[in-house]
């Protein structure tokens, strides 16, 4: 769908686009997949509105279903909001379900030679584009340029506690040998070689292309001053939906041969590893456990019920 150089209503079916967006090509485009999160969508731009970098371009990617090739009316008011101001953004619509999907009709419409991805529910600083360019710059072979995901606590709340303690994001990223994308820079020429991410994965698909880049000669590159912040999710719900949905990740990702048996093995294995975390936190008496304990036990049980939930035909979460 190409860019008309104005903005448009959400019904027209046109992609939404600032006026400078047609100049030229931005060296790197910077996706960022979307579902129903106008506010968090409207504060992360509010961040690239301070980006040190500028020579940047934002595509928007509703993956509304509903809403077709358009994009759903709340998310193309935000755009437009951006657009107007001077932000080089513009939103297109992706009707097949899940964020993989929506990152790879993305880059389907984005002619930059550099691609990066954040999350709508993310922070960037104002040094992260500009440090990620420079990371990728000074690297021989680079392949994927990732740096931390600082969560911050919504609240004093368990939910928030408890993911502070377990989340794998900054975990992830700063190993080494494969990143989130929250927080990802690499070239197009790399993702056309590779064939972007596996959509069939609902979560997860991020370090499996991650992996591939690596196996495929590519070096992946941790710059520590490529900051993006993300919150902790504020309710339990949001967190049962995150840990559903990984558990969807681990059972496409599966070999049918005792699919049921592995992800249950997988599943209470790290349950398992928490728990016994968290009793000894509560046994030396260094910190208060108990909601955290609360909150570990539903986890496993929510993902329990899901690996049986697809053992008996259903499909992942998105």
């Amino acid at each position: 769908m190409e860019a008309t150089g104005e903005p448009v209503t959400p019904a027209s079916g046109r992609t939404l686009t600032s006026v400078a967006d047609d100049a030229r090509p931005a060296r790197v485009s910077l996706i960022i997949p979307v579902y129903r999160m106008e506010v968090e969508l409207r504060r992360c731009l509010e961040c690239l509105t301070k980006q040190t970098y500028g020579d940047f371009q934002v595509v928007v990617v509703d993956n509304e279903p509903a809403a077709g090739d358009d994009v759903s009316a709340g998310i193309g008011a935000v755009i437009s909001a951006f657009a107007s101001a001077g932000l080089r953004v513009r939103g297109i619509g992706c009707r097949a379900a899940g964020s993989y999907h929506a990152r790879n009709a993305g880059i389907s419409h984005s002619q930059s030679e550099l691609i990066a991805f954040t999350d709508a529910d993310c922070l960037p600083l104002p040094e992260w584009l500009e440090a990620a360019i420079e990371a990728w710059d000074t690297h021989t072979h680079p392949g994927v340029v990732s740096g931390p995901v600082a969560l911050y606590p919504a609240d004093q709340h368990p939910i928030s506690l408890y993911e502070m303690r377990f989340s794998y994001l900054g975990l992830v990223n700063s190993r080494g040998d494969s990143f989130v994308t929250a927080n990802w820079l690499i070239s197009r020429e790399i993702l056309t070689e590779l064939g972007g991410f596996d959509a069939s994965l609902r979560s997860g698909a991020d370090v499996d292309l991650s992996r591939r880049v690596k196996a495929a000669g590519h070096h992946l590159i941790y710059a520590a001053n490529a900051v993006v912040r993300h919150p902790t999710r504020a309710t339990l719900e949001e967190l049962l939906k995150k840990h559903r949905r990984t558990v969807g990740g681990a059972w496409n990702r599966t070999p049918s041969r005792l699919r049921t048996l592995r992800v249950l093995r997988h599943v209470l294995r790290r349950g398992w590893s928490r728990y016994r975390d968290l009793h000894r936190a509560r046994a030396s008496k260094t910190e208060p456990v108990t909601g955290l304990l609360k909150v570990q036990f539903a986890i496993t049980a929510a993902e329990i019920r899901e690996t049986i939930r697809l053992a008996c035909g259903a499909e992942p979460e998105r």
